[in-house]
């Protein structure tokens, strides 16, 4: 499990010299994990010392909600004063995010159907 954990690192890390090197508004970290899906993916399943981590990991998850909260909370005065275009914003990501997350679903399943069959 321990390899597993410091691969994980080493992906956030070199995620964020990435997003730091080329300038993109995307969190580094983000970035370092999404190849990691990328690779689970390619796979087809995580190796199992990686389900071991985040079985370990997932009850401790709620806690990246924190700095998010605190961040909400330095900057109430800055909120109230556009409050109504970070609610239009939320509301219009999160119906686009179900959107598209419903028409890939739906592509990953036919082409999974397609592969179970043959064809």
């Amino acid at each position: 499990m321990l390899p597993s954990f410091a691969f994980v690192v080493v992906l956030v890390i070199l995620g964020d010299a990435f997003a730091a090197a080329i300038g993109w508004p995307v969190p580094g970290p983000a970035m370092g994990l999404a190849v990691l899906a990328a690779a689970f993916a390619w796979k087809g399943r995580p190796h199992p010392n990686f389900e071991q981590l985040f079985d370990l990991a997932a009850p401790w998850f709620p806690l990246f909600f924190v700095p998010a909260a605190v961040g909400v909370v330095a900057h109430l005065a800055l909120l109230s004063a556009v409050w109504t275009h970070v609610a239009v914003a939320i509301v219009l990501g999160t119906a686009l995010v179900l959107v598209l997350t419903g028409q890939l679903a739906q592509i990953l399943l036919t082409l999974a159907d397609k592969r179970k069959s043959g064809a």
